[in-house]
């Protein structure tokens, strides 16, 4: 009976090894990075003109986060994807002209801009500083600078002290980051002037007058191309995302 014998392993790998070389030699080395997708950001800040509103609850105060690594809204860095395009039309110009016309209403200020759509663990802040100039203040660690006192020779120079910062009735930052999903977050510091006696955290005294802060702190799931509201007693926020084609 004759018998038969397989053919080595060898034999039978080779055609399918030459055949892996090929089209690994044809395949590209390595794919370009994927830019990120660009979004365009429509903004308007509006505050209640309710006086009762500063009263009618327990406001409370805190800080802002990540304010040195923010981009300024009205200063953007074309480098990492910001570009201002407020003057470009406005897609809420409709809404801004309702609640310039309601007396319950007053517009603060509007915004439009380009930006990455990027993770959250990487996604870029943006400076919003509006209405306004409530005052000035002196940081609080910072020494009386006194014109009289001499410095000796030898002794290191002091350091220059630091401008008074600027007090704005909105002051903060607005970080959109995308994942499966766009979110927005709000970090943003109202104030209110007042003379009315209040007590609580959001109570501080600038220049002899006093005015109510409160953070709008807030986190939300965007839909693209759909206007969403952040609610405030005392402030409003309208947000709209598009991409950017």
């Amino acid at each position: 009976m004759p018998m038969f014998s397989s053919p080595p392993l060898s034999s039978l790998l080779r055609p399918a090894l030459l055949l892996t070389l090929c089209l690994s030699a044809l395949a590209p080395a390595s794919l370009p990075a994927q830019e990120p997708r660009m979004y365009r950001v429509e903004m308007v800040l509006f505050r209640h003109t309710d006086r009762q509103a500063i009263t009618s609850e327990v406001w409370h105060s805190g800080p802002v986060t990540r304010l040195n690594d923010a981009i300024r809204v009205d200063e953007p860095d074309a480098a990492r994807g910001f570009r201002d395009v407020s003057r470009t039309p406005f897609g809420l110009r409709g809404l801004v002209t309702r609640l310039n016309e309601a007396p319950l209403y007053e517009v603060i200020a509007s915004y439009a801009w380009e930006q990455p759509g990027l993770p959250a663990e990487t996604a870029i802040p943006v400076r919003i500083q509006a209405g306004p100039l409530l005052g000035r203040e002196l940081p609080q660690d910072q020494p009386e600078f006194m014109p009289w006192q001499i410095t000796p020779i030898m002794s290191p120079s002091p350091e220059a002290p630091q401008p008074p910062a600027p007090i704005y009735e909105v002051d903060g930052t607005v970080t959109l980051s995308l994942a499966r999903f766009l979110h927005l977050h709000t970090e943003l510091l109202y104030r209110r002037a007042t003379d009315q006696p209040l007590d609580g955290d959001h109570v501080r005294t600038l220049e002899g007058g006093q005015f109510a802060e409160s953070l709008v702190s807030e986190r939300r799931r965007m839909r693209s191309r759909e206007v969403h509201y952040l609610d405030h007693p005392m402030m409003g926020v309208i947000v709209e995302v598009t991409p950017v084609e």
